[in-house]
Order: structure tokens, then sequence, then C-alpha cells
């Protein structure tokens, strides 16, 4: 088991064929891509923080670019509303499969 640096993130190695039957944990409580409550304390503020403020900052930096930039006010422009709709959609996805995923570990 490898650790990245970042609370609650592990690698598990895979066997040679890169398929997953079954996986064994040490820990007896539910993950997703991390443990839930790892998910719900860090991961999931993370996204909507992206989502709500740092999306409509760069926005809003876009915008106080000179009108000669119309290249890079769009674009720009066009990365905040990314960061912000991919982060609340990730964050959508990850709280409902939360809320219907089994509680524990099988």
């Amino acid at each position: 088991m490898t650790h990245y640096g970042y609370p609650g993130v592990r690698g598990e190695t895979l066997p040679d064929d890169g398929t997953v039957s079954r996986m064994a944990r040490n820990e007896d409580r539910p993950y997703l891509c991390v443990s839930y409550d790892t998910e719900e304390q860090l991961v999931q503020p993370l996204r909507l923080a992206a989502a709500l403020v740092g999306g409509p900052l760069v926005m809003y930096a876009s915008q106080q670019l000179p009108k000669e930039q119309t290249l890079l006010k769009g674009a720009t422009f066009a990365v905040g509303l990314g960061v912000s709709a991919w982060s609340l959609w990730i964050w959508s996805t990850a709280r409902e499969a939360m809320r219907i995923a089994p509680t524990t570990t099988r």
C-alpha cells in the first residue's frame, strides 16, 4: 500500500492483469475514493469551495483583463466556469454515491 501524503488517500497494487474482483481493507469503514469520513470532512468541502469560490474568482479575474485581450478574457472565463461546473458535478456525484452506497465494507 502506498501513501501519497494526502489525508486518507492510499494506493493499492492491482494484480498483473489490472483487474480487481475483491478487495480487503484493514479498516471497517466505507470508501468512495477515500474513506467516507475523509471524503465528507476534507474532500467534499474542497470541491464545494472550488465550485462556489475558486471558479467565480477566476471568472471575475477574467473580467478585469484589458478589453483588447478578448481571447484571453474568454479563455480565462471558460476555465473558471469549467472549474465551477466540474467541481459541483463531482461534489454532487460523490454525495449521491455515498448516500446510496452501503455504509459497511464487504
